[in-house]
C-alpha cells in the first residue's frame, strides 16, 4: 500500500462526508419548516443543522488540498512549495471553519466570512481557468479528464456560498422560530429555499466530478 492509495482513500472519505453532510443538512433544514414541530423541537432541528454543516464544510476546506495531492501523479504544476502553501492555507481554513461560529455577527467573524468567501471566489476561478485551458489547449496534465474534473470543481464554490448566506440568514430569527408554532417568516422560508436549491446544485457538480474522476471519460 503506497501513499497515493492512502490519498484516494482519503479523497473518497472526504467526499462522503462533503455530499452525505450537506444531505443531513438539507433534511433538517426542510424538516425545520414544518408548522408541527413544537417549539423545543424546531430550535434544536435547527440547531443541529448549524452544527452539523462544519462538517461538510471541512471536508470542502480539505478537498482541494487532498486533490491537488493526487493530481501530482497526472502532471499537476503544483507541486513544492506551492503544493506546501496550499496546505498551510487548508489548515488555518479548518480551524477557522471549527473556530468561527457560522451565526457569530461579531466584526472578527464577519470579516473573516469575507475573506473566507473571496478565497474561495478565487481558487474557483483559478481552478475553471486552468482546468478549461488544459481541457483544450494545454497539454501539461496527462488526463484531459482531471482537466475538465477541475474545471467543474471551480463551479463548486457558487452554490456553497449561497448555502452559506442561507444558512447565516436563519441565526437573527433562531429564538423566534424556537418559540412559536407558527409557519417561518417568508424571508426565512425563502432562505431555506435557496440553500435548498443551491444543495442541489451542489449535488449535481459533486456526482459529475466523482463520475469523471472514477471513470476518466476523457
Amino acid at each position: 500500500m503506497d501513499f497515493y492509495t492512502v490519498l484516494i482513500f482519503v479523497h473518497v472519505l472526504l467526499f462522503a462526508g462533503w455530499f452525505g453532510g450537506h444531505l443531513g443538512v438539507l433534511a433538517l433544514l426542510r424538516q425545520a419548516r414544518s408548522s408541527r414541530l413544537d417549539p423545543e423541537h424546531r430550535g434544536f432541528t435547527l440547531r443541529l443543522a448549524m452544527r452539523l454543516d462544519r462538517i461538510p464544510r471541512t471536508a470542502f476546506a480539505l478537498m482541494p488540498a487532498v486533490g491537488l495531492t493526487l493530481a501530482q501523479s497526472w502532471g499537476s504544476p503544483v507541486r513544492g512549495p506551492f503544493l506546501v502553501l496550499v496546505w498551510a492555507i487548508t489548515a488555518v481554513w479548518v480551524v477557522f471553519v471549527w473556530a468561527v461560529p457560522r451565526e457569530s455577527e461579531t466584526p472578527r467573524a464577519q470579516l473573516l466570512r469575507k475573506i473566507e468567501g473571496t478565497l474561495m471566489v478565487l481558487g474557483g476561478l483559478a481552478f475553471i481557468a486552468y482546468g478549461g485551458y488544459q481541457l483544450y489547449w494545454g497539454d501539461q496534465l496527462t488526463g484531459k479528464w482531471l482537466a475538465l474534473k477541475m474545471a467543474l470543481f471551480g463551479l463548486v464554490p457558487l452554490p456553497t456560498l449561497e448555502i452559506g448566506e442561507g444558512m447565516h440568514r436563519l441565526r437573527p430569527a433562531l429564538d423566534e422560530l424556537s418559540a412559536t408554532r407558527q409557519p417561518i417568516p417568508r424571508e426565512i422560508g425563502r432562505a431555506i429555499d435557496i440553500a435548498s436549491v443551491a444543495s442541489i446544485v451542489l449535488y449535481g457538480l459533486l456526482i459529475a466530478a466523482a463520475f469523471i474522476g472514477a471513470t476518466k471519460p476523457i
